[in-house]
């Protein structure tokens, strides 16, 4: 029999983390999904800030992220990167890097934003609450990170394609491991910088733009 505790945080995992991002596909709030992404990281901020004593700069954790760390993640992103060039090479030929090759500025200022805005919430919410706060359902570290790469997939359904969904559960797999065996935030964000900078970069952000899906 699970607990009544168990109960409500399945239900919370599936109103957060199922049920939310088909809302947000369906209704398309243009305009609105970085403040629907940075309100619901201010809700798993507190949240873990009341149940766990979490604080932002202990899981930032700067110690965490060795150079021995930062050598793996650089050294497992290469077969990866090729992998995403020859897929936007052989999909979306015309897209391969169009975002640098129009505009530099947009480029730039994409390469910029993007992390804070985008890749920080994402980590907090994915990365820090939910492998803190439904790891006791499942037990099995293993286990929970497929789970989170499943939410952090199943959360691109908003782009409205297959491609953003399944790179994001092989990148949710991939950042959760990470996050594991660092407990360290800027190591993950890293991480994450560097496929998602990669991405837009080449072009293969055509797929990951809500711009584009949602018109």
């Amino acid at each position: 029999m699970y607990s009544a505790s168990t109960y409500r945080r399945l239900i919370e995992c599936l109103l957060i983390f199922v049920l939310l991002p088909v809302v947000i596909a369906v209704v398309k709030p243009l305009g609105m999904v970085y403040s629907i992404l940075w309100l619901l990281m201010a809700f798993c901020a507190q949240s873990l800030q009341y149940q766990y004593g979490w604080t932002f700069k202990n899981d930032w954790n700067w110690a965490g992220f060795t150079r021995k760390s930062a050598r793996y993640i650089i050294l497992r992103f290469l077969p990866f990167g090729a992998a995403m060039l020859w897929f936007t090479w052989y999909m979306i030929p015309d897209q391969l890097f169009a975002l640098p090759k129009q505009s530099m500025i947009m480029w730039a200022t994409i390469m910029l934003l993007y992390p804070p805005l985008s890749i920080l919430p994402q980590e907090v919410i994915y990365r820090s609450f939910f492998l803190r706060r439904y790891t006791p359902l499942v037990r099995n570290p293993d286990h929970v990170r497929i789970l989170c790469a499943l939410a952090f997939g199943w959360m691109h359904i908003i782009m409205l394609n297959w491609v953003a969904v399944v790179f994001s559960i092989i990148g949710g797999v991939i950042f959760a491991d990470t996050y594991q065996k660092t407990r360290s935030l800027a190591a993950v964000c890293f991480e994450h910088m560097l496929y998602g900078c990669f991405l837009f970069t080449i072009g293969l952000g055509y797929y990951f733009f809500h711009g584009n899906a949602m018109r």
